[in-house]
């Protein structure tokens, strides 16, 4: 049995507490001059789903979400089946952000940009 948690009374912050958010893989062949792609898995109570993350590199800041791909609805749907929780584009930015200041992702980004240096800054790198 799952236990959930009322929409009214929790915060995406006490939902990502309970939350394992792990860097999951990254590929070359996924990015280009101006989105950054990065895989990450979460998990909780025994499940696990694997979303992407794609941030956009051309802009003056490093913004970043849960990508609208295949693996989107699995995502939201972790969210909605573990808290009672319906995510919102701010909380994308908001996990996006949180795993833009990783080591995995940094090291991730240093490899793309030796590929894609157009556009990134040094202020990318937390």
């Amino acid at each position: 049995m799952v236990k959930t948690i009322e929409l009214s009374t929790v915060s995406f912050r006490e939902v990502l507490d309970r939350v394992n958010v792990q860097f999951y893989e990254f590929s070359l062949d996924r990015c280009d001059e101006r989105t950054f792609y990065i895989t990450i898995s979460l998990s909780y109570n025994g499940t696990k789903v694997i979303c992407d993350l794609i941030y956009l590199i051309d802009k003056s800041d490093l913004y970043g979400a849960i990508s609208l791909n295949e693996k989107y609805d699995f995502a939201r749907s972790f969210f909605k089946n573990h808290f009672g929780y319906n995510l919102l584009y701010s909380d994308e930015q908001n996990l996006a952000k949180i795993i833009s200041q990783s080591h995995d992702f940094n090291r991730c980004l240093r490899q793309y940009s030796s590929i894609y240096p157009k556009y990134v800054q040094p202020k990318f790198f937390k």
